[in-house]
């Protein structure tokens, strides 16, 4: 139903995504989460295949996805391991801040190598006592001639552990800014974050900043550009990247939970011929098209620079994720015992639908910020209608 919605060119792609996520990635997913890491091979081949740098100009080596089918390739994955979605995440939102933010100097010593996934960007802005409020962190550069000193932490930073180089986010001279770190920097200690809830095969890790010196050069933009610009333009592909891939763990809820409904007899009848569980996979099915439809629609938003393009994005991080919740929560159900098994995937897709509610922002955040979108759109309606 979904697919007539999408171009032929973008239909073809989707056929790529989903043959190599049936593939290489779901059969694989669970060992993955339980080893708590993600085979090299595996990233090479999605850097083989263009897709770490498939958002990036064609000019510059990429292969000019639009956003929509950058959309398609995390809902394609996402049904396979939400946490290899993490890594299209993070590298794409390197990628695309070099793009579009970065001088000549950064492009022509990091695009090309990010484009081709010979090295692995990741997206260091949170931090423990700061988490959604990036205003007010508390990383800070400092003046050290032509170079900048780094001191702080930053938590929870996806694909961390193997990653090369780091967008790194605090204050210098009170101003929000934004800095490239290389992960072999002297002063830059990488903790891997282990038994977290889900995304387990994220590589999550801790960054220590302590004495980490960076020349001037690598301030990406200008001081006072790191929140309001850098960070929001990023997360717009952030955003958008976790909204599919909860499309991919509903997609991959329902499909387990049908084919369990056709197999398993309770009380002499199978699961599929009971009134309950035929309304869970209705309404499973119903919120599955729904989040494709409003995840659609932020894309394309996004494709036109459309007004209301940031409001659509927050909406389809918000109600995509939250949907995958409740259809992963509907899928133990289904599965009963069998759905709180670890290695059966089940419980992998309860436990990664939970995280993608609080990453990029938390849905409380999320529904803040479409507060207001809402309240300023409405209060200029009624400005107009009375006087």
């Amino acid at each position: 139903m979904f697919n007539r919605f999408l171009s032929p060119v973008q239909q073809e792609w989707l056929q790529a995504f989903e043959r190599f996520s049936a593939t290489e990635v779901a059969p694989c997913a669970d060992e993955w989460d339980l080893s708590e890491a993600i085979p090299a091979n595996v990233v090479q081949q999605l850097a083989s295949n263009g897709w770490l740098g498939g958002l990036a100009k064609t000019e510059h080596g990429g292969l000019g996805f639009d956003v929509t089918t950058f959309g398609l390739l995390n809902m394609a994955i996402g049904a396979g391991s939400g946490s290899l979605t993490g890594l299209l995440n993070v590298h794409s939102m390197m990628l695309k801040t070099i793009e579009d933010w970065g001088s000549q100097d950064q492009k022509q010593r990091f695009l090309a190598p990010l484009v081709k996934g010979e090295i692995i960007g990741a997206f260091a802005q949170t931090e423990v006592s700061a988490g959604g409020d990036s205003k007010n962190l508390s990383t800070q550069f400092e003046d050290h001639g032509d170079e900048l000193s780094i001191h702080g932490q930053k938590s929870w930073i996806t694909f961390a552990q193997i990653a090369d180089l780091f967008l790194v986010f605090g204050k210098y001279q009170g101003l929000d800014t934004a800095v490239l770190v290389p992960k072999n920097t002297p002063g830059l200690k990488i903790t891997a974050k282990k038994n977290m809830l889900g995304f387990k095969s994220a590589y999550l890790a801790i960054l220590d900043f302590n004495d980490c010196r960076i020349p001037k050069t690598n301030i990406v933009g200008k001081p006072g550009f790191g929140q309001n610009l850098i960070s929001n333009s990023a997360l717009d592909y952030g955003r958008i990247s976790v909204a599919w891939a909860a499309v991919g763990i509903q997609q991959a809820a329902l499909s387990a939970s049908a084919r369990r409904a056709n197999s398993r007899a309770t009380f002499g009848t199978l699961l599929a011929d009971q009134g309950i569980i035929r309304g869970y996979l209705a309404e499973m099915s119903s919120s599955l098209l729904a989040s494709q439809l409003i995840c659609l629609s932020a894309t394309k938003a996004k494709e036109a620079k459309d007004e209301d393009a940031l409001e659509q994005i927050l909406q389809a991080k918000l109600f995509a994720s939250q949907e995958a919740g409740a259809s992963a929560a509907k899928a133990v159900q289904i599965h009963g015992g069998h759905g709180c098994d670890e290695i059966n995937g089940i419980s992998r897709l309860y436990r990664d639908a939970k995280i993608l509610q609080v990453v990029e922002g938390s849905n409380e955040l999320q529904k803040m910020l479409i507060g207001k979108q809402v309240c300023t759109r409405y209060s200029y309606d009624a400005a107009l209608t009375h006087p």
